[in-house]
């Protein structure tokens, strides 16, 4: 071969990227390139702690603050929710509303899995199979039960820390877990937090509008790609360059945006094992501009790339790669945008639609006593209970996420809290320093309590990422467009969440002090009351897998309809959503992607 000419061509150095080179890796394949549109600081540790100490610098913790900004790779980032563009820093998503999308992504190698939070649960059999169930989104393609097995060798990849029975709940199947299967590691110690929830309130049952019969509640540890303690047979992986930092997680309360240890799993860990005699190149600043078609056959010929010299300046050269076949793993919204800028898997009409996100409505108290806010995992526990029902019919489902760090995310706390105390609370009350601000924060920090109630959002075709040759980048590269609102369906789950937040506030005997302002991004009203969401970081759609060519972009086996040599992964890949944060089913399909394109190489032959 040529050195431009490869047997495999992936765009995306991210988990889903990362995975399906390991895949073809183990599988016999040796020469594989991956284009990576960020910069690779992260992969040895000095790199790395470049990205902690750039964190520690910003005053807006959010989480792309941990990476410098790319002009040439941008990445959509949440600041620009709350910032004007200015002409140094252009914002990257074009919102056309009438809702902003309220989720980020992160454009480097090892992708957003440097800033995730880490949370690996798998989907229910149930959320496969919507349309059917309860009238609303589509059915996949494919069963829980084809996904299982992919599911487990997902959760050995990364690394799940967690433990079977915390994981059995109603409406599972009795064959959810395989039998005598238990995660590589031990679960992640709940908090003292948790342990105060699931003293008052487990068996408390609560009604759920569009329901007859109550719901009863667990609070349940929630599996992470986090190193614990590992089971017999499992070694877990540290920090890439120093495998002997990062072996457990030491509870820096920054899994969001950053560990600096890297006790939680990053793509970076999987590009690091891939098998020594692999000739795995991953080319970094480089962007995938164009996929080259043959409009007479459909075959993909090679792909165009912009390879920029460093990330302040726009200098860079024009190439194109070869290869026997092609994978596209940027994520959701960059695939999107680059089958739309290349004219490529249009017969459906449905790429860039479908664009989905978890809508998280978070509520925010202040406990009685202190219950140890801000130690640990952003994380460790959940209440499960209402992923799934005959309510589905009539709003979406919720997992409800209990919050180790206090306000952090509503409220930018603790470092808001300071400024409030120091500059006068709401700027009106008597300021304090010293001992006295010291005894206030040591009073109220430690007592702040956050839910996120995490609603599943169904597909809707008006939801979509576009493109327009009037929004384009430093490269001239296109600029994703984002069309999105919230429909009356994932409101009406929006409102449900919030009635039964009140009931467990009142169980708890605390007080609401959540505040939801006409100003905030996320604001709408619904039946008359106001409430604003946030996004997950969850970013589905746009690209679906289905069994019709008429209606999806990729079949069963991720391969593009209309180009059979062109496969597309990640989140993009799922019709419908779920109450799971999205990253483990992504990582499942990536190896089932990564062992077909193996069967295809090998002429039908694993």
């Amino acid at each position: 071969m040529a050195d431009n000419e490869y047997d495999v061509v992936i765009v995306g150095a991210g988990i889903t990227g990362a995975i399906v080179a390991k895949t073809l890796g183990d599988g016999g394949v040796r020469k594989i390139l991956i284009l990576e549109a960020g910069n690779g600081t992260g992969a040895d540790p000095d790199g790395y702690r470049s990205y902690v100490d750039h964190y520690f610098q910003q005053t807006v913790k959010v989480p792309n603050s941990a990476y410098p900004y790319n002009a040439n790779a941008p990445s959509v980032d949440l600041k620009e929710l709350f910032t004007p563009p200015s002409p140094d820093r252009p914002h990257y998503l074009v919102q056309l509303g009438p809702t902003p999308f309220l989720s980020d992504y992160e454009r480097a190698k090892g992708g957003t899995t440097l800033h995730w939070l880490g949370t690996c649960l798998r989907m229910l059999p149930s959320d496969f199979r919507m349309q059917s169930r309860y009238g609303r989104g589509v059915d996949w393609p494919i069963s829980y039960d084809d996904l299982r097995p992919y599911y487990e060798r997902a959760e050995r990849e990364i690394g799940v820390s967690g433990d079977v029975a915390d994981q059995i709940y109603p409406n599972m199947g009795d064959q959810y877990f395989s039998e005598g299967y238990d995660y590589p590691m031990e679960k992640i110690p709940q908090s003292y937090l948790d342990q105060q929830l699931a003293a008052q309130l487990n068996g408390f049952r609560v009604p759920v509008a569009g329901q007859e019969e109550e719901v009863e509640l667990l609070v349940e540890s929630t599996p992470q790609g986090r190193n614990s303690t590992p089971r017999p047979g499992y070694k877990p992986v540290g920090m890439v360059g120093e495998p002997e930092t990062g072996q457990r997680c030491e509870g820096n309360s920054s899994c969001v945006p950053i560990c600096p240890v890297q006790a939680k799993y990053n793509a970076l860990k999987t590009l690091n094992a891939v098998k020594r005699d692999v000739n795995l190149e991953v080319r970094t600043r480089s962007v995938a501009s164009e996929i080259l078609v043959n409009r007479e056959t459909g075959q993909i010929n090679g792909i165009k790339y912009k390879r920029y010299e460093c990330d302040t300046s726009p200098n860079h050269t024009t190439e194109t790669v070869t290869g026997k076949r092609y994978v596209l793993a940027s994520n959701a919204v960059e695939v999107a945008k680059l089958l739309l800028a290349s004219d490529a898997a249009s017969t459906s009409d449905q790429v860039g639609r479908n664009l989905m996100d978890h809508l998280c409505l978070l509520t925010w108290a202040r406990m009685p006593n202190n219950i140890g806010a801000f130690r640990g995992p952003g994380s460790t526990s959940g209440i499960p209970a209402f992923r799934d029902g005959d309510f589905r019919s009539q709003h979406g489902a919720f997992r409800v996420e209990i919050g180790n760090w206090g306000w952090n995310w509503p409220a930018g706390a603790p470092v808001a809290d300071v400024n409030n105390y120091v500059g006068g609370k709401d700027y009106q009350e008597e300021q304090i320093f010293g001992t006295a601000l010291k005894k206030a924060l040591a009073e109220d920090i430690p007592r702040q309590f956050r839910i996120a109630w995490e609603i599943e959002q169904t597909p809707d075709p008006e939801n979509r990422i576009t493109i327009d040759p009037q929004y384009l980048d430093r490269l001239g590269n296109y600029r994703p467009v984002a069309n999105y609102h919230i429909t009356d369906y994932d409101r009406a789950g929006v409102a449900a969440a919030s009635d039964i937040n009140e009931r467990l506030f009142d169980r708890l005997g605390i007080k609401n002090e959540s505040q939801y302002r006409d100003s905030d991004p996320g604001y709408f009203t619904y039946k008359g009351t106001g409430y604003s969401v946030n996004g997950a970081g969850h970013v589905v759609g746009t690209h679906r897998m289905g069994d019709d060519p008429g209606t999806s972009v990729v079949n069963t086996r991720q391969q593009c309809w209309d180009h059979d040599n062109l496969y597309l992964v990640g989140c993009g890949n799922m019709p419908t959503l779920g109450t799971s944060n999205p990253t483990l089913t992504a990582a499942a399909l990536a190896i089932w992607a990564g062992e077909n394109i193996l069967e295809d190489l090998n002429g039908g032959k694993v």
